[in-house]
């Protein structure tokens, strides 16, 4: 049965009641120097009177390292071990069926996961228990620490058939899923801390001394879950160039890791900078309506009005499709920059995160070989087809640099990272009530040229090796850069950072002390294997390799770390449920705030039980029927041609199972007045006139059956395929493009028409 919300799992049996399983969610944060340990609690209770197995889907820190879960029941604590996917997944559905306890954590994405919890009696109390390290982000001496609450709606492309787990249910509009977060950090930065706060939340600030101190939420201790967490600070003093961090697990006398943390020099002043050309990519999908492409807009307006004489700028939008200002880069000249502002202006959020269109537009064209190409992509990432859109940066970025700029309350880390670190840039997070000024004033900074290309370590005296990154990307201005290694035996030494500074040698050197054993940074260990199997997943963007992928399992296993291949899995001994198969109940979570209900769902979205629904708009995930559409027709496309079928096309409709709903990639009617009414094979249902686009509405699967029915009927492939004066009605298909003047004698071909003007079949 064809579903058309977001949805993609089954709606839970009118007998389980409510969804609203998960009550709170406590984090408790230690940040030493650049390193965070994190433990998350959940609280988990059932409301209804069966029996229920739950699934949440939450975020975590795009480059978090999970190590631990536990399930809490009662006065029994029940340790996780990690398997791989497929053998864990199997120990959690035989304790469903035999009724135990169960708790199951698969890594979906990078940043998303997927709890379930198997057979929670009715009024039962459990505790889900999560640790996971990471590294804490800092620039230029400002330093940020962000949990993330809440997954935002992903627009997830037709043709990817299995994004995975990654599309919560979005609790209504003006309704709350009852979750609270309650949060404190305890921060010791090893430098004196200065100007600490939070830019999105009221908390109570603690200082213990100059270098440490402590937050803690003041929204009565806690808060909703609809925004990520942030809380920043400044530490003082002067920066090192190089420093480091190590640590020798004592069980394994051959092995040490460390950290070693890069600061770029200070760059020099000069006036000889290359000129560049400007590319502003925003997303102007539904869920970047309002706030967000506010925010947005502002970023372009001040980098605009910062362009030097010298650079030309082109200005891109996204949404279903790309367009731009204009077919060519623009001299950054008043004139152009004020067409540029008005065109900025005038930008509307719609439709779905088609990100591959505005990757393309801005990469693909020719290259000016005086001009540096520099690519701002702003946007809230709220895809599912990560992975492609990195391999397509990785294919066409060439000498170009892309900076990726996050814009919302509870933005895709993973992504803009990804895009940042495939296109050689960085990436920058803005919060929708914050002011862009002194982001912007950072990346035109940055944009004028990397402080340290071609950068290339070397170790005296110490045996160091497996780095990574194993190719070390440029540094920009005020940014850090994180190098996790291992070593074999302790001691003292030499590492020398050599590279080029606007095409001049520059070289950094210090001693470094790798010490026999440290025991405050065991999380070093871990850490180093999240950054190789993060690499290790870079090389699967161009397609799946299982010597990659059996490595990655190894990492995942050997260091107890969640992996897209490896999951946790916690089973009770005791039997809790014997009343038979319990239902499962997805939990809603928040729609992230400032994002609009309207945008994602679209004008006519409705609510059922709690949670928004509404129809394909393009930024909803496909449902599971559509796709299967989708997967038919392109199937039937790429049958293999022969001379016979192509003079069937020509002259006679389809024959067979297609006659009944005939496939087809767009169907145009044309107005009296110039404007077209265009509807494209995901079902989406566009109306044109000129340059502008409108985004009407979709349709259902349902609905497209009975286009396609239509359509066939009609015989397009008899109507000829060349224009005559007064086309009205245009299709394109498989089998070729046909288009046919009206009035038409044909009554199939003028309920088709008739059906498209009212958008009803």
């Amino acid at each position: 049965q064809e579903r058309p919300g977001i949805l993609p799992f089954p709606e839970p049996p009118a007998r389980a009641g409510s969804p609203f399983l998960l009550q709170a969610t406590e984090a408790q944060v230690v940040i030493t120097g650049p390193v965070a340990h994190v433990k998350v609690t959940q609280t988990w209770e059932n409301p209804n009177p069966d029996p229920v197995d739950g699934l949440y889907i939450f975020p975590l820190p795009e480059n978090a390292a999970v190590n631990h879960m536990e399930l809490r029941i009662g006065e029994r604590t029940i340790v996780a071990e990690i398997r791989r996917r497929e053998e864990a997944r199997a120990l959690y559905e035989q304790a469903r069926r035999e009724g135990r306890v169960a708790g199951l954590l698969d890594q979906e994405r990078p940043n998303l996961f997927a709890q379930r919890v198997a057979n929670i009696l009715p009024g039962a109390k459990l505790e889900v228990v999560l640790a996971f390290d990471h590294p804490v982000r800092c620039d230029s001496g400002e330093c940020e620490y962000v949990f993330p609450t809440v997954v935002g709606p992903r627009f997830i492309p037709a043709h990817q058939t299995d994004p995975g787990t990654i599309a919560p249910p979005v609790v209504g509009k003006g309704q709350a899923t009852r979750q609270k977060l309650t949060l404190s950090v305890e921060l010791d930065a090893g430098l004196p801390i200065q100007d600490l706060n939070s830019p999105t939340h009221r908390v109570h600030l603690m200082r213990h001394d100059e270098a440490s101190a402590r937050a803690v939420l003041a929204e009565g201790g806690s808060a909703r879950m609809d925004r990520d967490f942030q809380l920043r600070w400044r530490v003082g003093g002067d920066a090192p160039e190089i420093g480091w961090l190590a640590w020798r697990d004592p069980m394994e006398k051959d092995s040490g890791v460390f950290t070693l943390i890069l600061e770029p020099p200070v760059a020099p002043p000069d006036a000889d900078v290359a000129p560049r050309e400007l590319v502003f990519v925003l997303d102007c999908s539904g869920s970047m309506r309002g706030v967000p492409l506010t925010a947005a807009k502002n970023v372009v307006r001040q980098a605009l009005q910062g362009a030097r004489p010298g650079d030309t700028f082109r200005i891109i939008r996204f949404s279903e499709q790309a367009s731009g200002l204009g077919p060519a880069a623009l001299p950054a000249t008043a004139e152009n920059i004020r067409r540029g502002l008005a065109y900025v202006d005038g930008l509307r959020g719609q439709g779905g995160t088609h990100m591959l269109q505005g990757i393309r537009a801005a990469l693909q064209p020719a290259v000016d070989p005086e001009r540096l190409r520099i690519v701002a992509f702003l946007t809230d990432g709220y895809i599912g087809n990560e992975t492609e859109i990195f391999a397509e940066v990785g294919r066409l970025i060439g000498d170009a640099r892309l900076f990726a700029f996050g814009i919302g309350s509870s933005v895709n880390r993973y992504l803009l990272e990804g895009l940042a670190e495939e296109g050689r840039g960085t990436a920058a997070f803005l919060g929708p009530r914050e002011t862009a000024d002194e982001l912007v004033q950072r990346f035109l900074q940055r944009i004028d040229a990397p402080v340290l290309t071609d950068i290339r370590l070397s170790w005296e005296g110490l045996d160091v090796q497996d780095l990574e990154p194993a190719n070390i990307p440029d540094l920009f201005a005020g940014q850090s850069l994180l190098i996790h290694g291992r070593y074999r035996h302790a001691g003292s030494g030499l590492v020398v950072v050599e590279g080029r500074q606007r095409g001049r040698p520059q070289t950094l050197s210090r001693v470094v002390h790798l010490l026999e054993g440290e025991e405050d940074h065991e999380a070093l260990g871990r850490l180093w294997a999240r950054a190789r199997i993060h690499r290790l997943q870079r090389e699967l963007h161009a397609g799946p390799r299982q010597d990659v992928q059996e490595s990655i399992v190894e990492l995942g296993l050997k260091y107890h770390l969640m992996t897209p291949w490896t999951s946790l899995v916690a089973v009770d001994s005791e039997i809790s449920n014997r009343t038979g198969p319990a239902d499962q109940v997805v939990v809603p979570v928040e729609m992230p705030e400032d994002v609009s209900y309207e945008g994602v769902f679209g004008p006519g979205y409705k609510q059922v039980n709690g949670t928004a629904h509404g129809r394909q708009l393009g930024t909803l995930a496909s449902s599971r029927v559509l796709q299967q559409v989708m997967r038919r027709a392109d199937a039937v496309s790429a049958l293999p041609s022969s001379p016979l079928m192509a003079e069937d096309r020509k002259h006679d409709a389809p024959s067979g199972e297609l006659r009944a709903t005939l496939p087809f990639r767009l169907l145009t009617l044309f107005q009296a007045d110039g404007s077209q009414l265009r509807i494209e094979a995901d079902g989406e249902v566009w109306w044109i006139r000129g340059q502008r686009r409108t985004l009407l509405g979709a349709l259902r699967a349902t609905e497209m059956a009975s286009l396609r029915r239509l359509l066939a009927a009609a015989a397009p492939a008899r109507w000829g395929t060349s224009a005559v004066a007064g086309t009205r009605l245009q299709v394109e298909g498989s089998w070729g493009s046909a288009v046919i003047s009206l009035p038409s004698s044909v009554p199939a071909v003028q309920r088709l028409v008739q059906a498209m003007e009212r958008q009803s079949f």
